[in-house]
């Protein structure tokens, strides 16, 4: 991401947050906000969301190669994650039979 799409994102981010303060009828959107590493390297992955947990002073949780880490701004979360390339791998093996199988209906 440039500087100037770091600074129109952030800039968004406080309007957001001014319009909800100014209009108390609106509802609130999903209080989450998720960052995907998209790299294919699990090294680098893990590394980056490392980083992202120094920077936020959190701690990163790994499972089988894949990892995250987050921070609550009050009722916000922010979350940094990498999903291993053998989670990767197995999903796309799982979801490679989407289709294949058609289920008899319940009751039948």
């Amino acid at each position: 991401m440039s500087a100037d799409e770091r600074a129109a994102l952030i800039a968004g981010l406080r309007e957001l947050a001014d319009a909800l303060e100014a209009n108390p009828a609106l509802p609130l959107p999903r209080a989450e906000i998720s960052r995907s590493v998209l790299l294919d390297n699990d090294a680098a992955g893990q590394a980056e969301v490392a980083r992202a947990a120094e920077l936020l002073g959190t701690e990163v949780v790994s499972d089988n190669g894949s990892a995250h880490t987050q921070r609550a701004f009050g009722g916000l979360t922010y979350e940094v994650f990498y999903v291993s390339r053998q989670r990767m791998t197995d999903h796309e093996a799982l979801m490679s039979y989407r289709g294949a199988v058609d289920p008899a209906p319940v009751g039948a």
